[in-house]
């Protein structure tokens, strides 16, 4: 960003937290008004200096800010961005971190076609299991990748005051389309989850008491990610049913095909299909950019 700016976050969670410190620690020297909605946390953005002020009502957050970065749930972001149109000032621009972008970009154009603040939706690819404002860190988004998306009447400066944003937290940044963002990410992100959760659910049916010390790094390290958030994860498979459901389906053809390589009792099939996921895994690690530390 070219010069000092007030940044409002509303939410402030693991993704808010993060940014605030990211910014902060990265030289940003303009206000970061914080919005949440328990008084707890207010005090705690105060003391974990992630806001300069804090307020009760998001309205009253956004008043003075030129970039609103809205960190909640999907569906929430819509309900605080109905709130908050009618005080943005002229040439606001608001953002987000939700996970899928189509159907939100639905939600928003009509509350943002009758003002004049813009509203670009953006999801940074980095995140953690753990939750909260305590989660927090300043090197969250560093060296992360964040997708920015614009839709077809966005302004160009207000897409580029979102990609600086996020590079200025220390991300790279790349624009997609709403509807290409939601179909990668059913892929790399959504489904990968869903499998975690599925896994840790068949783990543990039966009696997870007479099975728990029995369950090593492996089961920790797959089902990792099914600790997250369910208020966060609910939003996002119900914005993204279409592509997640062909994710789906495609990863239920490729346990039917192993299932039929077991049934078939060939240990040199079953040693290929093993061979061939490890490489598959080995260059997909390779080739991506974002998790080399």
């Amino acid at each position: 960003m070219n010069k000092p700016q007030n940044i409002a976050i509303l939410g402030y969670g693991l993704m808010g937290a993060s940014l605030a410190l990211g910014l902060k620690k990265r030289g940003f020297t303009g206000r970061i008004l914080g919005y949440a909605r328990r008084e707890e946390t207010r005090a705690r953005a105060l003391a974990l200096n992630v806001a300069d002020e804090v307020f009760a009502d998001p309205a009253e957050t956004v008043r003075e800010a030129d970039i609103i970065v809205i960190c909640v749930p999907i569906w929430t972001i819509a309900k605080l961005a109905e709130e908050i149109v009618p005080a943005l000032k002229p040439g606001a621009v608001v953002t987000d971190v939700g996970s899928t972008k189509s159907e939100l970009l639905n939600t928003m154009e009509p509350l943002f076609s009758g003002s004049h603040a813009f509203f670009v939706g953006s999801h940074p690819i980095a995140g953690s299991e753990k939750t909260g404002i305590e989660a927090g860190h300043a090197d969250l988004y560093e060296g992360r990748l964040t997708v920015v998306c614009p839709s077809a009447d966005t302004p160009e400066a207000a897409g580029q005051t979102v990609s600086s944003l996020w590079k200025s937290a220390g991300s790279e940044v790349v624009e997609m389309s709403p509807a290409e963002h939601d179909a990668m990410l059913a892929s790399t992100s959504h489904l990968p989850h869903m499998v975690a959760a599925a896994l840790a659910r068949s783990v543990a049916n039966g009696d997870p008491a007479k099975k728990a010390d029995f369950c090593g790094t492996g089961f920790k390290d797959t089902t990792r990610v099914a600790s997250g958030s369910a208020d966060m994860w609910v939003d996002i498979i119900d914005t993204n049913r279409v592509a997640l459901e062909a994710e789906l389906d495609r990863f239920h053809d490729e346990l039917q095909g192993l299932i039929k390589i077991l049934r078939g009792g060939n240990g040199d099939d079953i040693r290929q299909w093993l061979e061939d996921a490890a490489a598959d895994r080995n260059e997909i690690l390779k080739l991506n950019r974002f998790l080399k530390r």
